[in-house]
């Protein structure tokens, strides 16, 4: 018995290096994607991914409102208003003239039925970029959601 518990435990070691045990492999399996591939997750619909991906992301780039604005759509995508506002407001913060999340936060507010905040956003695009992309495409929901 006592020679099969020296047997199991000299074993151990020989797994942990074949297995690739080390730093660098668990480093490597738990660094951050970068937001290039977190924006591949999103522009193929797997938002729950790219959630999980942006917060790991944002433990190494705290201070990323690209980030922030990219895990706001999601969970808008999601259906998690709440946690959406949370981040295109946290994005803001970061960047005060951050276009997508001024108007993916509208766009948020029209699905909360807050069209008078949508107009806010909108207002804060004008301000910021005219008649951008980004204010275009807003103006376009409000009018779509005929507020």
């Amino acid at each position: 018995m006592k020679g099969l518990f020296v047997l199991a435990m000299l074993a151990v070691p020989a797994v942990a290096v074949a297995s690739g045990g080390g730093s660098e492999g668990f480093s490597q399996r738990e660094s951050a994607p970068s937001l290039k591939e977190i924006k591949q997750s999103i522009d193929n619909s797997r938002y729950q991914e790219a959630i999980t991906s942006l917060k790991k992301y944002l433990k190494s780039d705290p201070r990323s409102a690209d980030a922030y604005n990219y895990l706001g759509f999601s969970y808008r995508k999601t259906g998690n208003l709440r946690e959406a506002f949370k981040a295109y407001d946290r994005a803001l913060a970061l960047d005060p003239k951050h276009l997508g999340a001024h108007e993916y936060r509208g766009e948020a507010y029209l699905l909360n039925k807050e069209p008078e905040k949508a107009r806010e956003d909108l207002a804060a695009l004008k301000a910021i970029c005219g008649n951008c992309e980004e204010y275009r495409d807003l103006e376009r929901a409000l009018k779509a959601s005929g507020k």
